[in-house]
């Protein structure tokens, strides 16, 4: 019996494929300084990759709040400089006790732009 080939592409030789390799082998880490966890003069700094379309995925739903859902997403993003993770589990509920604005800020700089569609428009005159 003979093997039958697929016309099947596998998905990075698709043109989008190809484009999103290099994106990946290009993927930068952000990061950003948290002055209330740190020192005066040294603040906290904290590590992670942009969250993909998978890992938004991995936490929708999971979880009892929203707050809780975004305690858990830092600590599943968050790297320090050597890109271990951050926190664990048991930092889980100290991150619950902190106040919301800290929380929402990281993940607002970690993850999303602060600017307005607009404003990044005009940024890059388009």
């Amino acid at each position: 019996m003979t093997e039958k080939k697929s016309d099947a592409n596998h998905p990075d030789t698709t043109p989008f494929g190809k484009i999103h390799v290099k994106r990946q082998a290009k993927r930068k880490v952000r990061c950003i300084e948290v002055p209330e966890w740190g020192t005066k003069t040294k603040p906290l700094k904290l590590y992670a990759y942009p969250l993909t379309v998978n890992d938004v995925m991995a936490l929708d739903g999971k979880y009892t709040s929203n707050t809780e859902q975004n305690v858990m997403q830092m600590i599943r993003q968050c790297m320090d400089a050597k890109g271990d993770p951050f926190f664990t589990l048991l930092d889980k509920s100290n991150l619950l006790n902190e106040p919301s604005d800290i929380i929402g800020r990281i993940l607002v700089e970690l993850n999303g732009e602060t600017s307005t569609f607009s404003e990044e428009l005009k940024k890059n005159k388009e």
